[in-house]
């Protein structure tokens, strides 16, 4: 009942990389905000904008965006959305994505922004992977539970407590708990008696997810007795090769590579020879209904309360998915491809090589009856339900890049921003959209742009203390975390009149992340106020070297309090003897290219010849000048 399933080709033992490559991620930030009622601090529920694609995000921890912004859901092309779920079967684990950005420098090029920098979110076999095997990702029990849509759809616990039913379900049929009794001869009751039983299993009229994890026929439940229902459901979601070339779609025809297009970093490059008519690659699509849901407004102070709210008269970007999307100025609707790699396929109006066209023989994915349904039905719809091709206009030979036709519209958009770009020097590069477009608080010194991982794989450069800093800042859109544990004893029964001060030093023990009950209580912004070379005295001098840079430091921390007896107040902690390796940097919130002040959007075109009429419900500029003429 999944629709679309991905199968492997080939073999993949454990370990291995699943795919030729991994693949783009693209961050949606503060998204209930920016689509929240006018004037209200109150988000909206799902319900209340259309974003299917809530259906197929990651949590940012699971692909190493928490750092991102404040509020961050990702998608994840390719085998973060295409892949099902199916607890007993899981056998690919999903990896973090790397932020690269291809070449393409903030500081001068146009560019900057316009793709998104998260890429190579790659996947590996959970353990060996025959051909034809479907391929499983786990979505997490959450995902099934929290959607009602969902609640017939077996999790963990579900399978286990199946299992123990075939147990007593085998001891009904032959009055044995012995496997070997599971035979033919010794069964109480015929084969026909046991289908019609199990059809009153399977049907009975209070649906449960224990009873959706149990075998479909009766025999695979004999079988799965004293077995394992994996087996059974392994055995069954395998698929042959042959069978696979006849009615699937191959997904590895190409591969990311860097782009032959100026300013646009990645492009998407043939594997093998594609003849002319060829699928360069299937497209399944997921629609949002109106592109406005991408909007990313300023900041204002409203409402009542004079919270901060959206100011709807101040449009500072759209979320960077746009880019990704094909949509039709007659129309609100968009269509986001998640597909592997096809995001990596760029524009070329005069020299493109291949063209869209909807797919006509994979009905299990695509309901060619959408295509005349309304928008009010595709808001009804939160689940993918059609599917485009790329399709080779000529011979594509391999190692070539493969381009499209983006449209007019897209074209004149990005002469524009072109044309109006220009150079931000490092010094002046203050990050980025709406409320946080402030100057950093100390000077950049021209060191420009340096993300945080930089930082934290140097191991031979001490870390500067806060008047080292003041000389040579570090770039400004990173900042100190120290992994330190300010939890203690003290019992606050009023308000303190004065900021409590706790000084220490450093334990192994006591701070030792693994020991805390949640990473809030570790994980604190601190600033490094003393350095002092450190005589090593550990067992391996070698390993205090490479973790701690041969010095220890002196942190202070300014910590926010909660108690039931009082108030938020803050504590000052200050903790010396600090070993590097509990001193980590971050980014900023909002300070990655993604996010960049005047960064290009604008979604791709979907052909006329392809865009569906039922779809329309935008007036072209030119009629309604006539109507009001």
């Amino acid at each position: 009942s999944a629709g679309l399933g991905v199968f492997a080709g080939k073999s993949y033992p454990a370990g291995s990389l699943v795919g030729r490559v991994g693949n783009p991620a693209f961050p949606t930030v503060d998204h209930d905000w920016h689509n929240s009622p006018p004037a209200s601090h109150v988000s909206k529920n799902e319900g209340d904008y259309h974003w299917p694609l809530t259906n197929y995000d990651w949590h940012a921890r699971d692909v190493g965006m928490d750092d991102e912004a404040e509020d961050v859901t990702v998608t994840v092309a390719g085998f973060g959305a295409a892949p099902n779920c199916h607890f007993r079967l899981l056998n690919v684990e999903e990896h973090r994505a790397t932020y690269a950005t291809a070449g393409i420098d903030r500081y001068d090029s146009p560019g900057a922004g316009a793709s998104t920098p998260w890429f190579n979110r790659s996947s590996t076999a959970e353990r060996d992977v025959a051909a034809g095997s479907e391929l499983f990702v786990d979505y997490g029990s959450n995902w099934f539970l929290s959607r009602e849509n969902f609640n017939l759809v077996p999790v963990y616990e579900n399978f286990e407590k199946a299992q123990a039913f075939l147990k007593k379900y085998g001891r009904l049929l032959v009055g044995s708990e012995n496997p070997k009794d599971l035979v033919e001869d010794k069964m109480s009751l015929d084969d026909e008696v046991q289908k019609d039983l199990w059809e009153v299993v399977k049907t009975f009229p209070y649906p449960t997810r224990e009873r959706e994890a149990l075998p479909e026929s009766h025999k695979d439940a004999v079988r799965a007795i004293h077995g394992d229902i994996q087996a059974i459901e392994k055995e069954n979601s395998i698929r042959s090769v042959d069978y696979l070339k006849e009615h699937g779609k191959c997904v590895d025809n190409i591969v990311p590579g860097p782009s032959n297009i100026p300013h646009a970093g990645r492009g998407a490059f043939a594997t093998r020879f594609i003849p002319k008519g060829g699928l360069v690659a299937p497209a399944p699509v997921v629609h949002i209904v109106d592109k406005v849901a991408t909007n990313m407004y300023a900041e204002t102070i409203g409402g009542p309360q004079g919270n901060i709210v959206r100011d709807e008269e101040k449009l500072v970007s759209r979320q960077i998915i746009l880019n990704y999307v094909f949509g039709h100025p007659n129309s609100t609707v968009v269509l986001f491809p998640y597909s592997s790699n096809v995001a990596y396929i760029n524009h070329d109006a005069a020299e493109y090589n291949a063209e869209l066209r909807w797919a006509k023989d994979a009905p299990w994915i695509h309901r060619e009856d959408w295509l005349n349904k309304s928008v009010e039905f595709l808001e009804d719809q939160w689940s993918s339900g059609l599917m485009l091709e790329f399709i080779a206009l000529r011979d594509i030979q391999q190692g070539e890049e493969v381009l499209i036709n983006y449209g007019e519209e897209w074209q004149k958009a990005w002469d524009e921003h072109v044309k109006n770009w220009k150079p931000m020097p490092p010094e002046s590069d203050f990050n980025n959209v709406t409320w946080w477009t402030q100057p950093a608080e100390s000077p950049n010194n021209k060191r420009g742009y340096i993300r945080a991982a930089t930082f934290n794989s140097d191991n031979t450069t001490p870390l500067r203390t806060l008047t080292e800093q003041k000389i040579v800042p570090y770039s400004h859109n990173v900042q100190m975390i120290c992994m330190l544990n300010t939890n203690h004893e003290s019992a606050y029964l009023f308000q303190p009149s004065t900021v409590p001060f706790f000084v220490r030093d450093y334990d192994a023990e006591r701070d030792d992340p693994d020991d805390f009950h949640s990473k809030g209580d570790y994980q604190h912004l601190c600033n490094i106020t003393d350095r002092y070379v450190w005589e090593n005295d550990l067992e391996d001098p070698e390993e205090e070297e490479e973790n701690n840079h041969g010095h220890r430091y002196t942190v202070r921390m300014i910590v926010k309090k909660l108690s039931e007896e009082v108030d938020v107040f803050e504590e000052i902690h200050e903790i010396h003897n600090v070993p590097r390796s509990s001193i980590e940097f971050r980014n900023k919130y909002y300070s990655s290219d993604t996010w960049l002040k005047g960064a290009f959007r604008h979604e791709m075109k979907l052909p006329d010849e392809l865009f569906p009429k039922a779809w329309m419900n935008v007036v072209p500029k030119k009629e309604e000048a006539e109507k009001e003429g």
